[in-house]
């Protein structure tokens, strides 16, 4: 890894802050799958669209969350990661461009958000993962990465159930 000011170069993949410019190109690769499985009424897919880009916009800024955008040498969009930071806990999501799914990237990409994270935030003693109960993948990942699940669920404001994954960060 080579860090250049605020961009992160991995083996394969750079690391950086999320910007403005980003929101419409993760609603694309990201959510818009998500939101015509979930969402099927059109004025409730628009209004989804929405508060997409009103919470981004709020929250690139904002003390109480980390996003990081993943590209690839070309600059093409590869992963986000983020992370929302509530006192000693962060909740962390990843989310991978489906042209990179299934190769095997997911987890060193979320290994190096967190590395990343946490050096920037030594304040936080356990990170958690809302996962689906369908997303074996991801549940894979986070075990992977010492994340365990204890039989806790939760429903999110989406309406939906996530299973929720913990690990205790040791610096």
């Amino acid at each position: 890894m080579r860090n250049r000011g605020s961009v992160v170069f991995l083996s394969k993949f750079k690391l950086r802050n999320m910007r403005e410019d980003d929101i419409e190109i993760i609603y694309k690769n990201l959510h818009l799958d998500f939101v015509n499985k979930y969402f099927k009424n059109k004025k409730q897919q628009q209004k989804i669209h929405k508060n997409h880009s009103e919470w981004y916009k709020t929250h690139i800024s904002s003390f109480d969350y980390s996003i990081y955008i993943f590209e690839d040498k070309e600059n093409n969009f590869v992963a986000m990661t983020s992370y929302e930071i509530l006192r000693d806990i962060a909740k962390v999501n990843i989310y991978l461009s489906k042209d990179y799914r299934n190769k095997r990237y997911s987890q060193d990409i979320l290994s190096e958000s967190i590395n990343k994270f946490l050096s920037d935030n030594r304040n936080i003693k356990y990170l958690q993962a809302y996962i689906l109960e369908e997303n074996i993948a991801s549940k894979k990942i986070f075990e992977n990465l010492g994340f365990v699940y204890n039989n806790e669920k939760e429903i999110c404001n989406d309406g939906l159930e996530y299973m929720i994954y913990r690990k205790m960060v040791c610096y």
